[in-house]
C-alpha cells in the first residue's frame, strides 16, 4: 500500500469514529431530529449478540427513526433531555480496501440520573454499525444495537423494552 492509501484509511477510521461518537452527544442532549438525520440512509434497529438483525427494523426512513425515539425515550427537564450519558468504548473499525465502506463494533454503557433515579448504569450493549462514503462524506448505513443487560429503565423508557 502506498502512503496516500494509508492516510485515506486513517482518515476514514477517524470519520467513522466521529459519527459513532456524534450519536452519543446528540441523544444525550435530546436532539432526536438530529439523531434521526444520522440514520436517514441506514438500517436501524435491534440485533442479537452476533449482530444478526431482529424484527422491526427501520430501513432508510428518517421520519420512522424519529418516531421510534420519540415514542421510546422519556425526556426530563427544560430543555428536555433523557438525562443520560452514552459511553461508547472498545470501538473496532474495519475499513474496506477501497476506503469507501467500513464497519464497526463497539460497546455502549448508558448512565442515567434524574430527580427520581440516582446516577447509575441502566443499559449495556453493543453497536454493530456499517458506513459508506458518498461524495467524500461518511454516513451510517446500519446501526443495530444488541442489548446485553439492563438495569432500571423506569426513567428512560416510555414503553417496555422487549428483550
Amino acid at each position: 500500500m502506498d502512503i496516500r492509501h494509508t492516510i485515506d484509511r486513517l482518515a476514514a477510521t477517524e470519520a467513522v469514529r466521529d459519527l459513532i461518537f456524534s450519536y452519543s452527544h446528540l441523544i444525550d442532549r435530546g436532539e432526536l431530529a438530529a439523531v434521526a438525520a444520522l440514520f436517514a440512509h441506514a438500517t436501524y434497529g435491534r440485533c442479537d449478540g452476533d449482530g444478526n438483525p431482529l424484527g422491526g427494523l427501520i430501513e432508510r426512513d428518517q421520519a420512522a427513526v424519529l418516531l421510534a425515539n420519540e415514542t421510546f425515550v422519556k425526556m426530563h427537564g427544560d430543555p428536555p433531555s433523557p438525562r443520560t450519558k452514552h459511553v461508547t468504548t472498545n470501538v473496532r473499525v474495519t475499513v474496506a480496501d477501497d476506503n469507501a465502506a467500513a464497519s464497526a463494533v463497539s460497546y455502549v454503557t448508558v448512565l442515567q440520573g434524574t430527580a427520581d433515579l440516582a446516577l447509575q448504569p441502566i443499559l449495556v450493549g453493543r453497536y454493530f454499525d456499517r458506513f459508506e462514503a458518498v461524495d467524500g462524506r461518511w454516513r451510517f448505513t446500519q446501526r443495530l444495537c444488541c442489548i446485553d443487560h439492563t438495569g432500571d429503565l423506569s426513567e428512560h423508557a416510555l414503553r417496555v423494552l422487549q428483550r
